[in-house]
């Protein structure tokens, strides 16, 4: 049997939000990069995290009340 969650431990993701983040939100978002883009969205990058952390900065985008632009998986590290 394959432990679907250990396979997305080694998952790179890219959320795309509305409207750009100050620097300071990068202590709330442990684990994320944040890049404010030239377009007024805010790109939030994490590496080798697993569905749990996926989960938890998604939820931490509603509870502020960010427009969720995207979600993506971009490989594997």
């Amino acid at each position: 049997m394959v432990n679907e969650s250990r396979d997305n431990f080694d998952a790179a993701y890219e959320i795309r939000i509305k409207n750009h983040l100050e620097k300071h939100w990068s202590i709330y978002f442990v684990g994320w990069t944040i890049e404010n883009l030239e377009n007024g969205e805010a790109l939030l990058t994490a590496r080798n995290i697993d569905q749990a952390g996926l989960h938890g900065a998604l939820n931490k985008i509603r509870d502020l009340n960010l427009t969720l632009l995207s979600v993506k998986q971009i490989g594997r590290v």
